[in-house]
């Protein structure tokens, strides 16, 4: 198989076989990622911001996402005598170590959730991630939130459906160009927390997070690359010549 990548060709042969020894730390690892991908797609935009990338002996680079990922594998769960089972609380949006700014309280009235602490951030290009769950109805929202100079407060619209039920909140911070990060902090508020406060920034309607498609057990998803190819009518999608792609 010839591909490109960063501009040079490469040649790939495929493995002469495989061989699934199942163990049971296997199972245990599977089962764990099942559960793990039901909550990452949500999670993406805020893993991507939290988690530094990785270089690794090899020299093969590791995106911050999917640090976070492994991350989540070694870290999320708890043992039950049923199975590991995802633990809500120990969901981390960053890899960081800091405290949370103090003061940090969360209140929720109508269908606004305010985030406030004592006074602002002193980082450069400070930002709030935040991700909200309403488990009944197996939805989210998820924001990266730019906090301005003197900000102290963060108000977010939450989906009209959710109103009248209560919500879980995860928030942390990261600023200076993602050398600051604090540790992630968990709350499960009522449908009416009432939170005083100043003025808050960040006031906009949040939408939904849609998770991307999944394909049915046994089948498959087709890919934006595998679509491109049947346009293209078998000519290769990466230029070269007398080379053709074949959709799948």
């Amino acid at each position: 198989m010839n591909y490109v990548s960063r501009g040079r060709l490469l040649v790939r042969g495929w493995p002469r076989g495989y061989r699934d020894a199942n163990t049971a730390e296997q199972r245990r690892q599977r089962g764990r990622m099942v559960r793990v991908c039901e909550v990452l797609p949500y999670l993406k935009s805020l893993l991507m911001e939290g988690y530094a990338p990785l270089v690794k002996r090899s020299g093969r680079r590791v995106s911050g996402y999917h640090v976070a990922v492994g991350a989540a594998l070694r870290e999320w769960f708890v043992p039950t005598p049923q199975g590991d089972e995802l633990d809500c609380a120990r969901i981390r949006l960053t890899d960081g170590v800091r405290g949370l700014p103090a003061g940090l309280a969360f209140g929720r009235e109508g269908g606004v959730l305010r985030l406030a602490w004592a006074a602002p951030l002193p980082w450069r290009g400070a930002k709030l991630l935040l991700a909200v769950r309403q488990k009944g109805l197996g939805q989210w929202v998820s924001a990266v939130e730019a906090l301005g100079n003197g900000a102290a407060a963060v108000d977010v619209v939450l989906p009209r459906a959710w109103r009248g039920q209560g919500v879980e909140v995860w928030a942390a911070f990261v600023g200076s160009g993602g050398r600051m990060k604090t540790i992630t902090r968990y709350v499960a508020l009522p449908a009416h927390a009432p939170l005083g406060g100043g003025t808050a920034t960040g006031s906009g309607r949040t939408a939904v997070v849609v998770r991307p498609p999944r394909a049915a057990k046994g089948g498959r998803v087709r890919s934006a690359g595998r679509r491109r190819a049947a346009k293209l009518n078998g000519a290769c999608r990466f230029g070269l010549p007398r080379c053709r792609c074949e959709p799948c």
